[in-house]
């Protein structure tokens, strides 16, 4: 390997090949990238309209498959909410206490 490498430094057109070749790999594996990323969007469009066709209430099934999680993220933040909210009436309290005192 070091021989190859040595060999590829040591002669300009050598070192020229090498770049056009690594050149010409990295876009092939962009395009192969780009490629899978397009399958993957009309992946999911497809199954959107899918969904959209096949449903009588395609945003109520949404919901109703997404509320269960919700209400797990909404009882995991609820001590979080609680805080913020108190954090947010003692900063009131002190303002209207300091305009009440100018």
């Amino acid at each position: 390997m070091q021989d190859i490498l040595d060999l590829l430094m040591s002669n300009k057109l050598y070192m020229g090949i090498a770049v056009v070749v690594v050149f010409g790999v990295m876009i092939f594996l962009l395009k192969k990238v780009f490629k899978l990323f397009m399958l993957l969007a009309v992946v999911v469009v497809a199954y959107g309209v899918f969904i959209y066709v096949t449903e009588d209430d395609p945003v109520g099934a949404m919901k109703s498959k997404l509320s269960p999680a919700m209400e797990k993220l909404d009882d995991a933040t609820q001590d979080l909410q609680q805080e913020a909210f108190d954090k947010v009436i003692d900063q009131v309290d002190k303002q209207l206490k300091q305009a009440g005192t100018k």
